[in-house]
């Protein structure tokens, strides 16, 4: 959907990121940087843990479909993430 929004193929990037799909591509993927991350709430954990998202330049966290997943039992791994962001974003005096 967000690719569709873009007036030319350059004007930025997206990546979804999710499980069933090869770690590897997706790492690379991110290593190029993005602009839009699109993720399960389970991979964007795994490469957080695997140190290869940095969330310092966010502007925006968007939860979709938030009801669900809390009702699912996700609240845990969404205030682990809410955590790292704050944490590892921290302006050091």
């Amino acid at each position: 959907m967000l690719n569709d929004l873009k007036h030319h193929e350059s004007e930025y990037n997206v990546l979804a990121v999710y499980g069933g799909v090869d770690m590897y591509t997706q790492t690379t993927q991110l290593r190029k940087g993005v602009d839009f991350l699109v993720g399960t709430t389970g991979r964007v954990m795994d490469h957080m843990n695997r140190g290869n998202l940095n969330f310092c330049g966010v502007q925006a966290f968007i939860l979709d479909e938030a009801d669900t997943m809390l009702n699912m039992g996700f609240k845990e791994d969404v205030d682990a993430l809410l955590k790292i962001m704050k944490e590892n974003c921290r302006e050091t005096p």
